[in-house]
């Protein structure tokens, strides 16, 4: 992914961010609407992940393109579990992310062959306030865990092959924008935006989740989404520099319990 299309995902999420909330503020209530009680819902994700950004270890810089091609290749999988606890107005959920990924890389200055694993643990907790129209607004916050470890391969000459690894966790502030219409009988559009980090955590952190879902039942649907996930996180310097500027995509499968 070029750094075209990821300021074009970014500002998509700044838009979604501006207009949402703004849409909602215009539309009538439904005074006829009954409240409804506490709904629960338990999502098990399945992602087939890949990787383009930059990291550093121990100082060592490495970049890193995995192209869709990959996928099955070099990458590992990503697992995730959704759960949410709602009413008509208010929902909280928790999203728990875990992703174990394998990416060829190149080193800058001499361009030697570099395999870089990443273990990604990442725990969101947020609130959301029903603004009508499916619209939805709130904040939250996500907690990261990185462990990254490098093998670069022995250089022309002298130079011999190396090992680093380095683990770093974080917290990123969240803004958060949902959305969800029914475009069909028991179909299903959904998208979930956020935006955080602000030098909190990460220098910027942010996500974009689109799906679409297809309901079996008041109890099942299935759905399909395409997941988003960038971070920019640097911290320390020279030989005890971490770096991760990376964004993690590729294609989700949804199963989803509502009762």
């Amino acid at each position: 992914m070029n750094k075209y299309t990821t300021n074009y995902l970014i500002k998509t999420v700044l838009f979604v961010f501006l207009i949402m909330p703004i849409v909602a503020w215009g539309q009538e209530p439904d005074k006829d609407a009954k409240p409804k009680q506490w709904s629960f819902e338990v999502k098990p994700y399945l992602l087939l992940p890949y990787m383009n950004g930059n990291t550093a270890i121990k100082g060592i810089p490495v970049s890193v393109d995995a192209n869709p091609g990959d996928i099955f290749d070099q990458l590992k999988f990503g697992g995730m579990l959704f759960l949410e606890a709602g009413t008509d107005k208010w929902a909280v959920n928790l999203d728990l992310l875990y992703m174990d990924l394998e990416a060829d890389g190149t080193t800058p200055l001499q361009s030697r062959q570099a395999e870089i694993g990443v273990t990604q643990l990442g725990l969101a907790v947020s609130g959301l306030y029903n603004l009508g129209s499916g619209i939805e607004f709130g904040l939250g916050g996500r907690y990261n865990n990185i462990s990254t470890d490098i093998t670069i391969a022995p250089g022309e000459y002298i130079l011999p092959g190396t090992d680093f690894s380095m683990s770093e966790s974080w917290f990123d502030p969240l803004l958060i924008a949902r959305l969800n219409k029914e475009f069909a009988p028991d179909w299903r559009f959904g998208l979930w935006v956020d935006a955080g980090g602000f030098g909190v955590g990460s220098d910027f952190a942010w996500q974009i989740h689109p799906d679409i879902g297809y309901s079996f039942s008041e109890l099942f649907e299935l759905a399909f989404s395409w997941r988003w996930i960038g971070m920019d996180y640097d911290t320390g310097s020279g030989t005890e520099r971490f770096a991760y500027d990376m964004i993690i995509s590729g294609p989700a499968f949804l199963l989803s319990f509502n009762f």
